[in-house]
């Protein structure tokens, strides 16, 4: 993905793959912007990435980061509520090949105050469904379009801090 990314926007911009048990290895106030799609609720603990991302952006600068959607049916391994903080796992198949995936369900709450404490403040949420389109192509669309799946957040760094 990073090579085909490099291949689009040449030097245009940096791509890097992190560990995001880690901080990132870029100079304070270096980026414009962070990308991280569909990774931080495979973690318990945001603070270093999150943390990271902030200190890495220049004053006002941008992070986009896609998650679960908080409000998604419960999972048939999740056993508590909504406002549990849980690691739950989620079984699909894709071409003959089974998955099972486990991820960290948390209450919308814990996501926007783990991006404040940060340094973030939320600028837009989208909350990503099937176009038209995708379900003519792949009616198994259908099913999931009235459900949340994804949301996507922007967020700005507060250029206070």
């Amino acid at each position: 993905m990073i090579k085909q990314a490099q291949q689009r926007c040449g030097d245009r911009a940096r791509f890097f793959v992190g560990d995001l048990g880690e901080p990132l290895g870029v100079e304070p106030e270096s980026l414009d912007g962070v990308t991280c799609s569909l990774a931080l609720h495979y973690l318990e603990d945001w603070a270093i990435p999150l943390n990271s991302f902030a200190r890495a952006l220049r004053p006002g600068g941008w992070a986009v980061i896609s998650l679960d959607h908080p409000f998604s049916p419960p999972l048939p391994t999740q056993r508590g509520g909504y406002f549990d903080r849980e690691l739950v796992s989620d079984t699909w198949t894709k071409a003959d090949v089974v998955v099972t995936q486990q991820f960290w369900r948390r209450p919308l709450g814990h996501a926007v105050r783990s991006f404040a404490d940060a340094g973030f403040v939320v600028d837009w949420v989208v909350e990503a469904r099937p176009t038209e389109d995708a379900i003519a192509r792949y009616a198994e669309l259908k099913t999931v379009a009235d459900t949340p799946s994804f949301i996507v957040y922007r967020l700005r760094r507060d250029p206070v801090r």
